[in-house]
């Protein structure tokens, strides 16, 4: 299998993104860039969010052009980042590669070592994390992930229309398998791909809705309506699952893609049930009025991260509204061994170029609105 690589990159730094574009396909990678990758009339954001939903590995080329201005290479960074919440801890999925010596955002910096490529012997390092990567992806295709009780391989549904307009769709969905929890693996697989087939189904084109007017040919791109997702398994224990979906899609012609997460949570003693939020809270008010707070502050504090500048005006507003004490504000959200994570898609928090955002609670600062021995109990077992 070759590692799909996706390279993000300043525009002024084209000329050296070209180089290592050319030096990741020496490697025996399938490199993806935008100018080599982006045919005329496509929906350029929608083909970047699909390519950096679809990568194994995230390239940042970092300089000082690029760590110093606002747009799309600061959504993808942002993007990346957040993604790597959600992967294991060992798993190699961003890269920083400093183009020339230049200051490393914090909220990358802080998570992720980053390669001056400037110095001596800097590609076979590149070459070596290149190689380890390749080995994690191929061995989680091939064999799948263990997961708690289960081991847990990727299924996909693949289908494209050419019509006027068609469709491209590519759903990833999970699979389990165990010896131990063979009915609960039975209901999880069958939960996942029921909605897999489900999405396929909704989002091929009709073909009685045809504009051959306003799409002149089938093998334009701009005629294709587009439906992606993939997966990641956030945390299993012997009790507990919980799991993340990033889901994309447009409509042929639209001048923006959509994109969000979708997550699922369960505990399964003696048999599988799905949790919301409230199910975690003795006291659901006071925790939704916590968690508010507590993400405030976080996004505040990631915002300056990010920016360098203190939060004000319209960006206050949109934080919150987008995060102020209102439970649907928190419906997307992850659970990890001692946290839960609450997952904010673009749009909800801030505007479309600052991407996507997270923030970590830890269960330490809702002891006392946790259900005794409720659900979370179960994610921080590990036996």
């Amino acid at each position: 299998m070759a590692l799909k690589v996706f390279i993000s990159y300043a525009k002024e730094d084209r000329e050296a993104a070209e180089r290592y574009y050319e030096l990741f396909e020496k490697e025996g990678t399938a490199p993806w860039i935008d100018f080599k990758e982006i045919l005329p009339g496509q929906n350029w954001e929608a083909e970047i969010d699909r390519a950096l939903s679809d990568a194994n590995l995230v390239i940042l080329l970092l300089s000082k052009r690029s760590v110093s201005k606002r747009g799309f290479v600061q959504r993808e960074a942002n993007d990346a980042i957040n993604r790597l919440r959600q992967k294991q801890p060992t798993d190699i999925y961003v890269i920083p590669l400093l183009l020339e010596p230049c200051e490393v955002p914090s909220h990358i910096s802080a998570r992720l070592q980053y390669m001056d490529l400037s110095i001596t012997g800097a590609w076979d390092q590149v070459r070596a994390a290149l190689k380890l990567a390749s080995k994690q992806q191929s061995i989680e295709l091939e064999h799948g992930v263990i997961a708690g009780p289960f081991n847990v391989l990727t299924e996909k549904l693949e289908e494209n229309w050419k019509a006027l307009p068609g469709h491209n769709i590519g759903i990833e969905y999970p699979k389990f398998q165990s010896g131990s929890r063979s009915d609960i693996a039975k209901e999880l697989s069958g939960f996942f791909a029921g909605k897999a087939f489900e999405a396929l189904i909704v989002s091929r084109q009709k073909p009685w809705d045809q504009q051959p007017d306003v799409f002149k040919t089938k093998e334009g791109p701009a005629a294709m309506n587009g439906h992606w997702e993939n997966f990641d398994i956030v945390h299993a224990t012997q009790n507990f699952l919980s799991i993340t979906f990033d889901v994309g899609w447009y409509g042929a012609g639209a001048a923006h893609p959509n994109y969000y997460s979708a997550t699922y949570n369960f505990q399964f003693l003696d048999r599988l049930i799905s949790l919301d939020l409230f199910d975690f809270f003795s006291d659901s008010r006071k925790a939704i009025e916590r968690i508010s707070e507590l993400c405030l502050h976080e996004l505040s504090k990631e915002y300056w991260q990010r920016t360098g500048e203190v939060l004000s005006g319209s960006q206050l507003e949109s934080f919150e509204r987008g995060a102020g004490a209102d439970a649907k504000n928190f419906r997307r959200f992850t659970v990890s061994g001692d946290r839960f994570t609450f997952l904010f898609p673009v749009g909800q928090v801030s505007g479309y170029a600052l991407g996507r955002w997270s923030v970590d609670v830890s269960f330490y600062e809702l002891l006392d609105c946790l259900v005794v021995n409720g659900p979370h109990t179960l994610a921080a077992s590990l036996s």
